[in-house]
């Protein structure tokens, strides 16, 4: 037979049971409403990533564009480099012809008074080479292959001048 502290041991112990049941049973609530929580915010994650690929694609494409117009830039501004310093180099060239011609040849005004500067500081020339249709220069005065023999030859400089003493160059 049972006797009273046998009966009483195992209430306790049935307690104790109970007791321990409803911990884990709380326990297991708090997993669960844990794991709901992260649930939740591995979906937002999830989202927020494809956000971020999207965004991320977004910029790759940017960016690929970017660079075709960086490129497409360099390549202009290389060309416009170029055409820049093909422009000086001529204008120097013209410059040094220019200097040349004018030092090579006699400077003479319209009232004959020699070489030199005109009253104004301004100098003209007085010769200047004739050129042929390719742009070389006769020389003495004979016509070139290029050249229309029946075209009447001006040997008058002042033909080629105007009033005001500058250059007809067309």
């Amino acid at each position: 037979m049972l006797n009273f502290e046998q009966v009483k041991l195992l209430e306790e112990k049935v307690v104790k049971a109970i007791h321990y049941v409803e911990r884990l049973n709380d326990e297991r609530v708090a997993i669960l409403r844990r794991e709901a929580e992260l649930h939740g915010r591995l979906e937002a994650y999830q989202k927020q990533e494809t956000d971020m690929k999207a965004k991320l694609e977004s910029y790759r494409g940017r960016v690929g564009e970017l660079e075709s117009f960086v490129s497409r830039f360099k390549e202009e501004q290389g060309k416009i480099e170029e055409s820049v310093l093909t422009a000086l180099d001529r204008l120097s060239q013209f410059e040094q012809d220019i200097e040349s011609t004018m030092s090579e040849k006699p400077f003479d005004d319209k009232n004959g008074k020699g070489h030199g500067k005109q009253d104004g500081g301004a100098t003209e020339l007085n010769d200047k080479p004739e050129l042929d249709g390719a742009g070389e220069e006769r020389e003495n005065g004979e016509a070139t292959e290029n050249e229309d023999p029946e075209l009447p030859e001006d040997d008058d400089d002042d033909a080629t001048q105007e009033k005001g003493g500058e250059l007809d160059i067309f």
